[in-house]
């Protein structure tokens, strides 16, 4: 499990006690969840780490802009070169609600300790990935820049007959509609964002409403079993961020 701290700025110290109490710090977009299902599936063990049995943590120390973007990322804490480069690199790939005192937002000092387990990611990964590997058709960029929808020249798209235009149908038909928001007759839109890697899977997964009654897990549950083709800028395959909505509705007949 990644553990996360903040390292509070001088500055903070300084203000009045009452905005010092106001203070929120840095949070991953879907909490700390998402941050283990992002390093869980996006961490790629070195070899030579992952021969020796390599058991250890890296914390990576940065700065959480304003606009929620990290900057200055550094290793804190070293384990060994190879791990730490990997530690920087899934860093990286973290969304973030930025630092806040008084309501408004502004840079501050984080980190994250990044842990690497042998015998974990041999059992987590004795399956194989979850999404096969894409043809080597296209470059991808490995510049880590995240795109909006309307930045791209492709839109990413579901790996399924049909695509987008299939999606619908593919959500209705692997539904399980949770037991107590059946129970509890919920109904209603859970709206979730997230980034559809270069890879082809989904990170930073969110939800950006709350509906209850276990919809909401359901709803990311969903989104994870999608396997994704990744959108395309300039000839090249690119992260971007993605929004859907998942509909939770009882058959009249079934209640």
């Amino acid at each position: 499990m990644p553990r996360i701290t903040t390292l509070l700025a001088t500055a903070l110290l300084l203000l009045p006690a009452a905005l010092a109490q106001s203070f929120s710090a840095p949070e991953p977009l879907g909490g700390k969840q998402a941050v283990n299902w992002l390093l869980q599936q996006e961490q790629r063990f070195p070899e030579a780490a992952l021969a020796a049995g390599t058991e250890g943590e890296v914390v990576v120390a940065f700065k959480v802009m304003a606009d929620g973007s990290s900057s200055q990322l550094r290793v804190q804490i070293p384990l060994e070169p190879a791990c730490d480069a990997e530690a920087l690199r899934l860093a990286r790939m973290i969304r973030w609600k930025p630092a806040s005192v008084g309501g408004t937002v502004l840079d501050s000092d984080h980190s994250i300790t990044i842990p690497f387990n042998a015998k974990r990611y041999r059992k987590l990964h004795a399956k194989g990935p979850s999404c096969s590997p894409l043809p080597a058709d296209r470059e991808v960029d490995g510049s880590n820049v995240l795109y909006a929808d309307r930045q791209v020249d492709t839109l990413a798209a579901p790996r399924m007959d049909g695509g987008l235009q299939a999606l619908p149908a593919f959500l209705a038909s692997n539904l399980k509609y949770p037991p107590e928001a059946f129970r509890l007759d919920i109904q209603g839109k859970v709206s979730i964002e997230f980034v559809v890697e270069t890879g082809g899977s989904v990170s930073n997964l969110r939800t950006l409403n709350f509906l209850g009654g276990g919809c909401d897990e359901e709803a990311m549950r969903l989104a994870r079993t999608i396997c994704w083709e990744p959108a395309i800028k300039d000839g090249k395959r690119v992260r971007s961020v993605m929004k859907l909505d998942i509909q939770f509705r009882l058959d009249p007949s079934s209640r």
